[in-house]
């Protein structure tokens, strides 16, 4: 009888554990959270008029460009394990009619205790860690907006606010930490900065339909961009609030091994280039609603031409690289630039406004460079409706020869455009962004 009540026992004892093992569990499992899906989205629509000196290549006249200046969707599905970690995976079309690229984003995601993981197609530190004053232009994006699109930049001009060696949306890994006393940390890897998604591993030849941190203003051909393989990324901010005040730092910079291979004369293998090594300092300070902030980038002579092409000039990609040579852009650089912005909210409305300065060697002795002021007024007059005006002021100078490797390079793909000289003129926006 003894030995049947201590087993009863026991079998009562193991029931109460495992109750409360099951009970444990469905707590937990309570905590966790299944993927639900979210949908957010907007779209810009502008009309845009350019007065200018030179209305070469279709941009003179007085018909408004209209035009969607930015569009996108976005689908995120995000889920939550007991522990607290979220897990997400984010997908971007870019829904400009016509656009190049209709997904443009890519990629799974997990934040927790440790930070976030990013891996797919996705945006790299050099764009997500940035404070410059560019960025706090509203209205049409000023210098990286619609105004591209009506003004004929001067031939070797740098364009945006861009590295040289941008990974931009290439298939990578990056890795945030989690924010201590102020700072963080961003590294990411590019094995292949051509490389987008789904294509098979080459490291022979870029692909040309990627534009993969290949500035025109740099080279004229955009049909052999160069690319980089074994791109690093490292990011770092310091931010930090006092009452009303709040300010930040960042610094990023970017290295890879810059590749330049042109399939017509793919049996002379990579054609010789400096690597890509681009940095950027910038910082903000702000006082309740009035923000000020300033950026600085040096591409020092990330993928210029190491020497002077000395092969044959027989095949369109020899001779655009004899004509390189003959220009001396292995002499120059790939520039520099710098910006100086402040913005201010007052109730619905923002201001704001920016100057931009680019500087290029175009070969030992030349340059071009551009000044740009950006003014811009933002109206939120409802919930996801916005009001924008934009007004642009902007030089462009350049020189003769990088002129001619322009219009040389315009001339083989037979389509009448016409190579800048110096320029100047008002860019002039209106329009609206819907969102949600």
């Amino acid at each position: 009888m003894k030995k049947i009540q201590k087993t009863a026992l026991h079998i009562r004892t193991a029931v109460k554990v495992a109750l409360m093992c099951a009970s444990s569990l469905q707590f937990a499992y309570a905590e966790a959270q299944a993927p639900t899906l979210k949908i957010q989205g907007y779209t810009a629509v502008n009309g845009a008029f350019a007065k200018q000196q030179r209305t070469d290549n279709g941009k003179g006249g007085a018909p408004v460009h209209v035009a969607i200046g930015a569009s996108d969707l976005y689908f995120t599905v995000t889920g939550k394990s007991a522990n607290g970690m979220t897990y997400s995976y984010r997908i971007n079309f870019e829904t400009i009619p016509g656009s190049s690229a209709y997904v443009n984003k890519n990629y799974v995601e997990f934040k927790g205790g440790f930070g976030t993981v990013q891996a797919g197609s996705v945006a790299g530190p050099e764009n997500s860690m940035t404070e410059s004053g560019s960025e706090l232009i509203g209205g049409a994006n000023g210098i990286d907006g619609v105004m591209p699109s009506v003004y004929n930049y001067s031939a070797g001009v740098i364009h945006g606010v861009t590295y040289v060696g941008d990974t931009k949306k290439s298939s990578k890994i990056v890795l945030y930490s989690p924010e201590v006393s102020g700072f963080q940390l961003g590294l990411a890897y590019t094995p292949n900065t051509s490389n987008r998604g789904n294509g098979e591993k080459s490291n022979a030849v870029g692909d040309s339909g990627f534009m993969p941190g290949n500035s025109s203003s740099i080279y004229p051909n955009g049909k052999t961009p160069i690319f980089g393989t074994n791109s690093f990324t490292a990011g770092m901010t310091y931010k930090n609030s006092i009452g009303k005040w709040a300010y930040a730092l960042a610094a990023v910079g970017v290295v890879d091994k810059s590749k330049y291979v042109d399939p017509t004369i793919a049996a002379q293998g990579a054609i010789p280039v400096n690597n890509a090594k681009s940095y950027q300092l910038s910082g903000s300070i702000a006082y309740d609603q009035l923000k000020v902030a300033a950026g600085w980038i040096d591409n020092g002579k990330s993928r210029v031409l190491k020497g002077p092409y000395t092969g044959s000039s027989t095949t369109d990609g020899q001779k655009y690289l004899s004509a390189l040579s003959t220009s001396g852009t292995h002499l120059g650089n790939a520039g520099k630039s710098w910006n100086l912005g402040t913005s201010y909210t007052y109730e619905a409305y923002q201001f704001a406004v920016a100057y931009h300065r680019t500087d290029r060697k175009t070969d030992a002795k030349n340059s071009a460079s551009s000044d740009i002021v950006c003014t811009s007024v933002d109206l939120n007059a409802l919930q996801g409706l916005k009001f924008f005006g934009e007004m642009d002021l902007i030089k462009t100078k350049t020189n003769d020869k990088a002129v001619a490797l322009q219009q040389a390079y315009m001339n083989s793909e037979k389509k009448g455009s016409t190579a800048i000289g110096n320029n100047s003129g008002a860019v002039f926006v209106v329009g609206t962004k819907v969102s949600f």
